[in-house]
């Protein structure tokens, strides 16, 4: 691995309940980074971009007079000076580039392409499951939360994500947790070539992806089901699909037993 590698900080983002707990234990362990359990700080960097676009806006009038300091303000100028405070706290926590951040949550998601001024040479690892596997395991571990709220989280996210990475310009990596529980040889492959691991790194990564195994409640989505084999109402698969079926239909996956709708993966997910 490349000492610009090293000191290139890594962020992981997708939906909850899609594998970006096992992917930071995996990649902070392998490359003995600094890290959290989890950032939720970087998201202030898409917050601070759009309570500055909305000022301006509300303000265009005065903007319009000379006689007006904030004429002689340029916008993307001012919206350039928020990267050094941000780069500053996380230089202050982890004492450099060299650090890994995960922060699930659509928040995340769209706020990842604002990271690449602070960070030019900043990685991304996007992880993601399929709908139905993600609300089943939500449902049991947040219960406080209606279905249909469930719902509309995972299809946020995985939507958020196609539109956030037409806008990054750095390197990225999308992972599925399907892949990454039955393949994890294919999955450590990939990853090692995008982080550009030595082959001793590349092994201990293996190890760790064998041993620490996704979050999945257990063996309930050990194997896929069909939409009609989980234990949800008809009201709650009306829902579903109301929520979620763009959203999987745009991320390639089926309501069957195969996992995903394109006829190669699905046979693959069947082995």
């Amino acid at each position: 691995m490349s000492d610009q590698s090293v000191e290139s900080p890594i962020f992981i983002v997708g939906s909850g309940r899609s594998g970006t707990s096992v992917m930071l234990n995996t990649v902070r362990k392998t490359l003995e980074m600094p890290h959290h359990g989890e950032g939720h700080f970087f998201p202030i960097m898409h917050a601070l971009h759009r309570a500055t676009n909305m000022y301006f806006e509300r303000h265009k009038f005065q903007a319009k007079s000379e006689r007006h300091m904030l004429h002689h303000v340029d916008i993307a100028e001012f919206r350039n000076l928020l990267v050094e405070p941000v780069r500053t706290v996380y230089h202050n926590l982890y004492g450099g580039d060299g650090f890994v951040d995960k922060t699930p949550g659509k928040d995340g998601i769209v706020a990842i392409p604002h990271m690449q001024k602070v960070f030019p040479t900043m990685r991304v690892i996007y992880a993601q499951r399929r709908g139905l596997e993600v609300i089943r395991s939500a449902v049991l571990k947040f219960p406080q939360a209606d279905f249909r709220t469930h719902c509309e989280i995972w299809r946020d996210c995985v939507m958020s994500w196609k539109e956030s990475r037409e806008r990054l310009r750095c390197a990225f990596f999308e992972v599925d947790q399907f892949d990454l529980h039955h393949y994890p040889e294919l999955v450590t492959a990939r990853l090692s070539t995008f982080l550009e691991l030595s082959e001793e790194q590349s092994e201990k990564m293996l190890g760790f992806f064998r041993s620490d195994r996704p979050q999945s409640s257990g063996a309930l989505n050990e194997v896929p089901r069909s939409i009609d084999e989980l234990d949800w109402s008809a009201e709650q698969i009306d829902i579903f699909r109301e929520v979620c079926g763009e959203a999987m239909e745009a991320c390639g996956y089926s309501e069957t037993a195969s996992y995903y709708s394109d006829a190669k993966l699905a046979e693959r997910s069947n082995t």
